[in-house]
C-alpha cells in the first residue's frame, strides 16, 4: 500500500462478548504491520462486559491501534457509521463480531485496492465455521445456493473480478471511506435481533446505480461462525422473515407508493399466499426439504404482509423507509464515545 493509506477495521457488536473476543484475537493476528491498520470495536449499546473485553485485548497487544466506540442508538447502521466517523483510514473494512479471518485477509484487500485505484469497494469469500456439527437436513438445504444468504455465505469466483454488478456481505466487505460518505452510508438493517432494512445490500445498490466497480478478492477470506442456536427451523424462519422485510424495504426505498397502493399490494399477497400459509401450519417443525421450503416461504410472505400494513398506516414508518442518507444527517447527532485502548 502507499504510505498515506491506512486501513480501519470496524467491528460492530451487540451483547456477544465471547464471539467479540474471538474476533478481536483474530484481528490482531493478521499478517499485516500493526502500525498500518487500526481496529475499532463499536459497542452498540450493550449491557455486558464489551468494554472490558476490548480493553483486555488492547492491553495484551499494545503494538496495535485498538479503539472502543460506544454508540447508544440501537441499529447496525448506527454502529457502522459510528465506526466510520471514528476511523482514521481511507480504506474501511467491515465485519461482524461472530467472524474470524484468514491471516492474509487484510493484506489481500490492501494489495487489491493499491493495484486497482478505480475499485470503489470489494468483498471476499465467506465460509462457514460450524460450532457444532450441522444436522443433515441443514446440509441438504444448503445445497441450494440461494440459502447461502441466510448465513451470509458466498464464494462466487475463484479469481479476482472487478464488476459493476459485484456483491458482498457485511461480514466481509471493504470500501473507500470517501465513497461511503458520498453515497450516504449504510441503510438501516438490524436493530438488535430484528431486521427492518437492507443494510449493506442497499449500499451495493447505490454502488450499482453510480456504476462504481466492486471487486471480488478471492484471497480475502472470512469464516462466519454459526452456533447451534442458528441450526434450527425456528431460526431459519425468523431469518427468512427478516429477509422478506428487507426485500420490501429495498423495493419501497427506491419508490414509495401511496398508502392505497400499498394496501392493494398487501391484499393481493394475502389472497395469493393464504393456501401456502395453511400448508405451512400443517408441516410446522418438519425438516424434509419440501416442508422446509413451505415454512420458509410462509415466514417470508407473512412478514411482508405485516410490513406493508405497518407502512400503509404509519407516516413515521413511511419516512423511515423513504430516507436516503443515514450517515450525513443534517439533524444534530449525539456524540459517540471514542476511547483509544492502551
Amino acid at each position: 500500500m502507499t504510505k498515506d493509506t491506512k486501513i480501519s477495521l470496524v467491528i460492530p457488536t451487540y451483547n456477544r462478548v465471547g464471539p467479540l473476543k474471538r474476533a478481536l484475537e483474530s484481528a490482531v493476528s493478521l499478517d499485516y504491520p500493526p502500525e498500518r491498520y487500526e481496529i475499532i470495536a463499536v459497542d452498540n449499546g450493550t449491557d455486558d462486559a464489551t468494554a472490558e473485553i476490548v480493553q483486555t485485548i488492547a492491553d495484551k497487544n499494545a503494538e496495535h491501534n485498538i479503539a472502543y466506540v460506544r454508540e447508544e442508538r440501537l441499529g447496525l447502521h448506527n454502529a457502522r457509521h459510528a465506526g466510520t466517523r471514528a476511523a482514521k483510514g481511507n480504506i474501511l473494512l467491515f465485519t461482524d463480531d461472530d467472524a474470524t479471518f484468514d491471516r492474509n485477509w487484510l493484506r489481500a484487500y490492501a494489495e487489491a485496492f493499491d493495484a486497482h485505484p478505480e475499485m470503489a469497494a470489494a468483498g471476499g469469500p465467506v465460509r462457514p465455521s460450524w460450532e457444532t456439527p450441522p444436522p443433515k437436513w441443514l446440509i441438504e438445504l444448503m445445497h441450494d445456493p440461494a440459502t447461502g444468504g441466510m448465513f451470509s455465505l458466498m464464494e462466487p469466483h475463484k479469481d479476482f473480478r472487478l464488476m459493476e454488478d459485484g456483491m458482498f456481505f457485511g461480514v466481509n466487505m471493504a470500501i473507500r471511506r470517501n465513497i461511503l460518505i458520498k453515497l450516504g452510508g449504510f441503510n438501516p438493517e438490524a436493530f438488535g435481533d430484528t431486521w427492518l432494512g437492507d443494510g449493506e445490500t442497499g449500499l451495493v445498490y447505490k454502488l450499482w446505480d453510480h456504476k462504481l466497480p466492486i471487486g471480488h478478492v478471492p484471497t480475502a477470506l472470512v469464516y462466519h461462525h454459526i452456533s447451534s442456536a442458528r441450526m434450527t427451523v425456528q431460526y431459519l424462519c425468523r431469518r427468512m422473515a427478516n429477509q422478506g422485510m428487507c426485500d420490501l424495504y429495498s423495493q419501497f426505498h427506491r419508490h414509495l407508493p401511496n398508502p392505497v397502493s400499498i394496501v392493494k399490494q398487501a391484499t393481493r399477497l394475502a389472497l395469493t399466499q393464504a393456501g401456502s400459509w395453511i400448508r405451512a401450519c400443517s408441516v410446522r417443525g418438519r425438516t424434509d426439504i419440501p416442508s422446509l421450503n413451505v415454512q420458509l416461504e410462509a415466514a417470508r410472505t407473512q412478514a411482508q404482509l405485516r410490513y406493508m400494513l405497518k407502512l400503509a398506516f404509519s407516516k413515521k414508518w413511511q419516512n423511515f423507509v423513504a430516507k436516503k442518507d443515514w450517515l450525513n444527517e443534517h439533524d444534530p447527532l449525539p456524540d459517540s464515545t471514542v476511547v483509544p485502548q492502551r
